[in-house]
Formats: structure tokens, sequence, C-alpha cells
């Protein structure tokens, strides 16, 4: 048995070491050939209709973007212009108030926007004084003056002295008056001169008629010497501002 083992190991080793005997790889199978991959886009995807349609709006963006400068340029300028336009027309606007102002005021000046008042003169002195000179004052400013010319103030009793718009509130009428003794009757008061000053002060509303009505005349009684006789009254009325009083003033009657 062991004789047998020892025979077949020798067998073995004999044939590994043989000459020309090598052990030969098997012979390999044909393959097909292999096609090269396309080359992928440019990306992490695939192109799709999507991908497509976004690459197409980046590119309309980004040609929005090149033009970008002039269209805020033109932007800019039609932007001021429209601020231009806007300045002249608050312009025209202002301008515009201003003369519709002015002729509101020169409208309602007439009929209730101002105080109107109606100043008249009355002459109620005797035969022994004539009256040479009228002198009238309003807030400071000459109002009216008149001399005795051709007897006119004697001739006319009753004088307007104004009839206007005032400003409403406190006013102060100052009035001189210069008489000449005539001496018709009293022979010692020819050539003797007399002057008397006074001042009133009255009120004027808004949308009312003041009528104010000033009398030159003799006071006291026959105590009184003709020297202090002079004097001088006055005699406001307030009155709505209406036809009925614009007409009844305008006629005279009173």
């Amino acid at each position: 048995m062991t004789r047998f083992l020892s025979l077949t190991v020798l067998a073995m080793v004999a044939i590994c070491y043989a000459p020309g005997v090598v052990a030969q790889p098997a012979p390999m199978e044909p393959t097909a050939p292999v096609e090269p991959e396309a080359p992928k886009p440019e990306g992490d995807e695939w192109a799709t209709p999507d991908t497509v349609a976004g690459s197409a709006s980046d590119t309309a963006t980004s040609a929005a973007l090149a033009t970008a400068p002039g269209a805020d340029r033109k932007y800019k300028d039609r932007l001021r212009e429209m601020e231009e336009d806007v300045v002249r027309l608050k312009e025209k606007i202002y301008k515009t108030k201003v003369r519709l102002n002015l002729l509101k005021e020169r409208i309602l000046s007439n009929v209730v926007a101002e105080a109107w008042a109606v100043i008249t003169h009355n002459n109620r002195m005797s035969g022994a004084f004539a009256l040479d000179q009228v002198l009238y004052y309003l807030d400071g400013k000459k109002l009216y003056f008149k001399r005795n010319t051709k007897n006119f103030l004697e001739d006319n009793r009753t004088i307007e002295v104004f009839r206007g718009n005032v400003v409403p509130g406190n006013h102060t009428l100052t009035v001189e008056l210069l008489y000449v003794g005539k001496g018709k009757f009293f022979t010692y008061l020819k050539g003797f001169k007399f002057k008397i000053t006074s001042k009133y002060t009255f009120y004027t509303s808004r949308g009312r008629i003041v009528k104010l009505d000033v009398t030159g005349y003799e006071k006291g009684g026959p105590t009184y010497s003709l020297e202090e006789k002079p004097a001088i009254k006055f005699k406001v009325v307030q009155l709505p501002f209406n036809k009925e009083n614009i007409a009844r003033l305008t006629s005279g009657k009173e």
C-alpha cells in the first residue's frame, strides 16, 4: 500500500515537470465592438422642453440686462419731463387761482365781502355863519375837501362826502369846518373866522351799510355867545346790505 502511494506521487511529479507540457490559457471568445458614447450637454441634466424654455428666458433676460442702461436713461429723461410738466401745471393753477381770488374780491367787494359806508355833511347853521371850507379825514387820510367857491357850500346844504367800500372794523373820522361871520344882523361878526374840529370813531361790519351823518349846527341857547355856538354832531346807523337799502340811499329817501 505504501509502495502504491509513493508511485502515484512520483507519477504526478513527473507529469508536472515533463518537458513541453505547459498549461495554455483557454481561447477568448470574440466580443462586439463598443460604440463611443454621445457627449452629454453641459449641466447636470439632459435637455428637455422645460430646460430649453428656461434657456430662452435666460437669454432674453440677459439681452434685457444688456440694454438696461439705455432704457434706464430714457426712463429718467421721461420722468424729468413729466416733473417739469407738473411744475408748469402747478404754476398755471396758482396763477389762475390768484386771478380768481382777485376777481372774487372785486365782485364781492360790491356785495358782502366788505363793509359799505355812506358819509354825508349837513349844514344847519343860521344866517350868521357862512360855511367857507369843509375838510374830512378817514383814518388819517384826506377823504374830502371843498371850498365855498361860487357859493357852492351855501347853496348845497347837504353834501355826500363819501360812498364806497371800507374795511370792516373801527374807523376814525376827523372833520374840520371853517365858518365866516356874515355880520348881516351881527355886524361885529363880519370878517371873523371860526374853525372847529371834531373826531368820531365808528365801527363797520362785514356785509353791512354804515350811514354816517355829520351835521354842523349851533349849540346852546340864548345865553351862549355866538363864538361858542358852532359845533359838530354825528349820527350813525347800521343797515343790512340789500337792494332796498341801496336804492333808498341812492335816491336820498331816508
